[in-house]
């Protein structure tokens, strides 16, 4: 179940908090182009899914009501 818009977030799987200091090259290439899907929890985050591009990423996040992911 999607939670209500005012808790849900996007964020780059690629730099999730940000541009790193340095990197590790596998890992971003796996990621590349992919978004995090999160529910904003009381104590944190949690990772609902994983959509391909943005597009996706954004659709899940302005989308009204019960949805499933992208």
């Amino acid at each position: 179940m999607t939670p209500p818009p005012h808790q849900r977030e996007i964020r780059s799987a690629r730099f999730p908090h940000g541009l790193p200091d340095r990197c590790d090259d596998t890992v971003l290439e796996a990621f590349d182009g992919a978004w995090l899907l999160l529910e904003r929890t009381g104590s944190g985050y949690r990772i609902l899914g994983v959509a391909e591009d943005y597009r996706s990423a954004r659709a899940w996040l302005t989308a009204a009501g019960d949805t499933t992911g992208p």
